[in-house]
């Protein structure tokens, strides 16, 4: 599970909006001052994130909460955003080599279009599959309220 503290900014019925810090994975590594990555982090500086995420606790504006998503939903939408177009390029490539075998320039020129064609296509159905029959596990859950920020008494 992958989890992450939010603050609430806004309820609106039963969804509350959260933000987060955006956070550099390498911020605290020995070598972040000599990698590029750490100099992107630092580059794009830390930026709040607002999430609108559907609530059964009785929260109000100001309360943290960790919010949580499944390793599983991290796997899943790698495939569907890296796997899926990278397997309609090749598959777009291969269907135009087996319909033209002579190599000349107009035979890449095909091969370069149906391998877009393939990426586009599986960008395409990535989209539509990680709308329609993932979309709710890709949707972050509120795991715990930090009662710190809760007024007592």
């Amino acid at each position: 599970m992958i989890k992450e503290t939010a603050t609430v900014v806004n309820l609106s019925g039963d969804i509350a909006e959260v933000q987060m810090q955006r956070q550099s994975a390498c911020s605290h590594c020995e070598m972040s001052q000599g990698c590029g990555t750490g100099a992107i982090g630092r580059l794009l500086g830390k930026r709040s994130k607002s999430v609108e995420i559907k609530v059964y606790q009785d929260l109000k504006p100001g309360d943290q909460v960790e919010i949580g998503l499944p390793d599983k939903a991290f796997l899943r939408a790698g495939l569907l955003i890296y796997g899926l177009p990278l397997l309609g390029l090749f598959t777009g490539l291969m269907l135009a080599e087996s319909l033209d075998s002579n190599a000349d320039l107009s035979s890449d020129l095909i091969a370069f279009i149906f391998a877009l064609v393939g990426l586009v296509l599986g960008i395409i159905i990535g989209a539509y599959i990680a709308k329609t029959q993932f979309s709710s596990q890709f949707n972050p859950k509120i795991l715990a309220v930090n009662n710190e920020t809760k007024n007592e008494g």
